[in-house]
């Protein structure tokens, strides 16, 4: 199973309301599918195309990488430290939550 990212061209088996293959680039990356949004089809499965919204999901098994885009290589360090980043922000976030509450006296005239 290939590796999916963000912007790769991909070509998809049909399915459904579609009556040939067609290609598309890779919208959100899930854990065993991808969403696409379809950019070359055949003129046939135009109804089809409008009926999906232009998108579909479909199973990474099934999907054939035509173009990559660069991929960037994370080291173990980077993975490390944008680890200790999401902790300090879900910590400051849960100490923001704590409010206390404060008296106000109303002035008299």
């Amino acid at each position: 199973m290939a590796d999916f990212e963000i912007g790769d061209l991909i070509k998809a088996k049909k399915f459904g309301p579609m009556e040939h293959d067609f290609t598309g680039i890779v919208e959100k990356v899930y854990n065993n599918s991808v969403m696409i949004s379809i950019q070359d089809f055949e003129p046939s499965d135009k109804n089809g195309v409008n009926e999906l919204n232009s998108r579909a999901v479909i199973r990474q098994s099934e999907a054939k990488m035509i173009k990559a885009v660069p991929r960037t290589e994370k080291s173990d360090d980077e993975d490390e430290d944008s680890s200790k980043d999401a902790d300090k922000k879900s910590s400051k976030s849960s100490d923001d939550k704590k409010t206390t509450k404060k008296s106000s006296k109303k002035a008299d005239k």
